[in-house]
């Protein structure tokens, strides 16, 4: 198992609906989110409950790691197009119920 599969694993939970988390990460994509000054400053761009999200938009790539316990999954850097694949597929999975 990946992050990856623990990010979707996540996502397809049917007691906590994500849709709208999903859509704010694909609108993300498009659109910087303006930063926030917060002490002390978060490392992610987003965080769902046990997942982390950095966008890079210099590289166009998001960096997916698991929180919880950063040891147990490597982080994985995927590119902005890859990863609004994977969010549309989601999306359309939990508007379906197909899963």
């Amino acid at each position: 198992m990946t992050v990856l599969d623990s990010f979707i694993d996540e996502m397809l939970q049917t007691e906590v609906p994500k849709t709208v988390f999903i859509n704010t990460l694909l609108r993300a994509l498009e659109v910087p989110k303006k930063p926030k000054f917060t002490v002390p400053a978060s490392p992610y761009t987003f965080e769902s409950n046990i997942h982390g999200l950095r966008y890079d938009y210099q590289a166009n790539e998001v960096c997916l790691c698991y929180k919880v316990v950063p040891s147990i999954y490597a982080d994985m850097v995927i590119s902005f197009r890859s990863f609004k694949v994977i969010l549309e597929g989601l999306g359309v999975c939990i508007r379906m119920q197909k899963w």
